[in-house]
């Protein structure tokens, strides 16, 4: 198989209607918007047909995922989307969630456990190169991993439980055509809404998991992505900078920030890494 099928139909992980359906949450989903806007999105963006996009949106229809209004005009319903609560000065983004990770938010709201969905599944519509797997990241309260794993595993999930980098890559040889789950117990849900984090926070955890190489996925591509969602408008910076500081990496992110945004000038301390290096290389910064 091909490495990255971004732009193909055998989009594996996410499926490329899925794809498909977030992408046109992301950029038409506030709106009403007709089939011959999405048509043209999908052609720019995926190098669909007018036909295919046609056909997709039929059957988003038929699922109920869009709300057909008329001939030709579609609006997303209003339980499509997951809001996310102002917590600053500007509104922060909203995520739509895929659906092997809304069943994972379904089992683990059932067992009572304080969690949050973030990461890179959260972030696909920003991935340049999409992995031949997916890795959904769960983070949960101290001492609720077990019960985590529980839950995941009896609605049909595939999931590790505060596995290190090499076993994430044994579980990638071994299962070469499964997404899992990564769950790690954690004290900080800030960002979090309804089990899901903010786009803010997908950013940081992503960023964070990637360049401490507790997930294998590339820096350069984490650069990429970032760039992406920043050119979109929709980032808060500091909403961002806020949750970057909590980690530890506020310093790395003003220096990426300021890479990504011209005259944007940032107070405070600047750090310039290995980290930061590997993550400016994927969007040509110096």
């Amino acid at each position: 198989m091909q490495k990255f099928l971004f732009l193909h139909f055998l989009t594996i992980g996410m499926g490329w209607r899925e794809e498909a359906l977030r992408l046109l949450n992301l950029k038409l989903g506030a709106k009403t918007f007709t089939a011959e806007e999405a048509a043209r999105l999908l052609s720019k963006e995926k190098g669909f047909s007018k036909g295919t996009t046609y056909r997709l949106l039929h059957d988003l229809a038929k699922k109920n995922k869009l709300a057909k209004l008329g001939r030709g005009l579609y609006r997303f319903p209003e339980t499509f989307t997951i809001s996310v609560t102002e917590r600053i000065s500007e509104s922060v983004s909203v995520i739509g969630l895929p659906e092997s990770d809304e069943t994972a938010r379904r089992a683990l709201k059932d067992r009572g456990l304080k969690f949050m969905i973030t990461g890179l599944s959260l972030l696909s519509v920003f991935v340049h190169h999409f992995p031949r797997r997916m890795i959904h990241l769960v983070y949960v309260v101290k001492g609720g991993g077990e019960n985590a794993r529980g839950a995941l595993k009896e609605s049909g999930l595939r999931c590790l439980l505060k596995p290190s980098r090499n076993e994430i890559k044994l579980a990638l040889e071994e299962f070469p055509e499964k997404d899992f789950f990564v769950i790690r117990e954690s004290s900080d849900f800030e960002g979090e809404v309804g089990g899901v984090a903010d786009l803010e926070r997908a950013l940081v955890d992503t960023y964070f998991e990637a360049t401490r190489g507790r997930i294998p996925f590339p820096p350069e591509e984490v650069g990429r992505m970032v760039s992406k969602a920043i050119a979109t408008r929709k980032v808060n910076i500091s909403h961002l900078l806020e949750l970057a500081g909590r980690r530890g990496i506020k310093g790395e992110f003003r220096t990426i920030l300021e890479n990504l945004v011209p005259d944007l000038k940032l107070p405070g301390l600047h750090v310039r890494n290995d980290k930061v290096d590997a993550v400016l290389a994927g969007i040509g910064g110096e």
